[in-house]
């Protein structure tokens, strides 16, 4: 059987990747063994090099750093959520659903402040993690531009009420790009001053903690100063950094809560696993930050009680994973090579709890001809069917963040507390299972076919 483990995609185990697909060609035949190696020459020299290019971007590195940053942040928002605004239609009552709402009516303060400070803080926990990323990659102190930062994101995010207070509306969902920019550039514009502006140096007498914040006293100074001539521009055009980002991103936004997009996304993760790389980190790098959006959003509006909108986001994105478990479920139901029977063993325990390298590698999926087809449909399947489920009332949009390795069937009755979601999972599971095992009986006839050759050639 073949060896397996993941990779960072950031930097492709070139070494491993053509072992997989030497081992594979071995066991397929010269013909298989002539392409393969056409392709794992053209994935190496043309394919992983862009792709890590695109990876490794600076940007790119920080930003996905600075979304899951608020993941753990909005998944706890997410139970303070579900707690004050108990999960049942208008008309249940009784039992449980008369408990659960006086817990909800007698804690409303506590709850809607978790809420408030877990997701509708979300733009926050963004800038935190930005700034670290970049101060790691510069090798830059972290806690004066972690400050900065901060500052800079209150000032060009809020406004002032007429009764006093600030407004704090753009912390949420609204400002999550926003966060990405402010993150990003203020560090680094603070780094630049630092390196090309007034500096001063402090007697070796005077205690480190105190020269380094004099030292940084000018480069923070103009870091202000621009930020401030930003937030006056975008005041006298009467909006914010927020609202201006957002008016750009506007047609992505819509364009991808769309049928196609989820296609797409789906499409595309899977073939570029078909070629050794992680597809759910290299797409996420793209549309992560516009799935939290959406996911935030969702759970603000079902917190103003209203109902979630946007189908694509973060909560949603974990059924486009699901098919891992249904190809372990097929070849358990017809392998009877020796290969597919040890694959299954090894591969159904963390299929359970949505891991599929085992699987990925196994099997293998890499480069995996004979069941490429089958396999791209069944991950189309996986986004089509809960996507037109919530576009045609069929069961809740998910709006409640749940950790990655609960198991499926549960995690898709959390994420939107309803059990129509876990029909939907079940009738998605046996049209996925069974578009795969003519092609896994296909492949296993082969492989039980060349492992009885080689034991007759022994």
């Amino acid at each position: 059987m073949i060896t397996f483990f993941c990779f960072s995609v950031a930097k492709p185990n070139t070494v491993y990747y053509t072992a997989v697909v030497d081992e594979f060609s071995r066991k397929i035949g010269k013909g298989y063994s002539m392409k393969s190696e056409s392709i794992n020459n053209w994935v190496q020299e043309k394919l992983m090099p862009a792709i890590s290019a695109f990876t490794n971007f600076k940007f790119v590195k920080c930003m996905q750093e600075g979304v899951v940053a608020c993941m753990n942040a909005t998944m706890i928002g997410s139970i303070f959520m579900l707690l004050m605004i108990p999960p049942f239609p208008a008309t249940a009552s009784g039992g449980i659903v008369d408990a659960w709402r006086a817990f909800a009516a007698a804690n409303q303060a506590w709850l809607n402040m978790g809420y408030q400070i877990g997701l509708n803080a979300a733009g926050f926990y963004i800038v935190i993690g930005m700034v670290h990323a970049v101060c790691k990659h510069d090798n830059a102190p972290i806690v004066n531009n972690m400050v900065l930062a901060v500052f800079s994101y209150i000032c060009m995010q809020c406004a002032f009420l007429e009764g006093g207070g600030l407004d704090i509306g753009f912390w949420g969902a609204k400002g999550m790009m926003a966060a990405l920019i402010i993150g990003y550039c203020v560090p680094e514009l603070n780094i630049w001053f630092k390196k090309h502006g007034i500096k001063i140096r402090m007697p070796d007498s005077v205690p480190p903690f105190i020269s380094n914040q004099l030292e940084e006293m000018f480069s923070s100074v103009g870091t202000v100063a621009v930020v401030f001539a930003v937030k006056l521009i975008f005041a006298h055009f009467n909006t914010t950094l927020g609202a201006f980002v957002n008016s750009l991103f506007a047609p992505l936004f819509s364009a991808t809560d769309s049928l196609t997009a989820v296609l797409i996304y789906c499409i595309l993760v899977r073939i570029l696993w078909f070629f050794g790389l992680h597809g759910n980190n290299i797409a996420g790098a793209v549309v992560n930050v516009v799935l939290a959006q959406n996911f935030v959003a969702n759970a603000e509006a079902v917190a103003a009680g209203g109902k979630p909108t946007f189908i694509f986001n973060t909560a949603f994105q974990n059924w486009t994973t699901q098919g891992i478990l249904f190809i372990v479920i097929a070849v358990i139901l017809v392998a009877k090579s020796e290969q597919l029977k040890a694959v299954s063993k090894v591969s159904l325990a963390p299929a359970l709890f949505n891991i599929g390298e085992p699987t990925t590698f196994g099997l293998p999926l890499i480069l995996n001809f004979d069941i490429f087809v089958p396999y791209l449909i069944v991950f189309a399947l996986n986004g089509a069917i809960p996507f037109l489920a919530c576009k045609w009332g069929l069961m809740n949009i998910p709006y409640v963040d749940v950790p990655f390795t609960v198991p499926a069937i549960i995690k898709v009755f959390l994420q939107t507390m309803d059990f129509r979601a876990i029909l939907v999972y079940l009738v998605n599971a046996v049209l996925c299972v069974l578009i795969m095992i003519p092609a896994i009986r296909k492949y296993d006839r082969k492989l039980l076919a060349q492992e009885q050759a080689d034991a007759s050639a022994n």
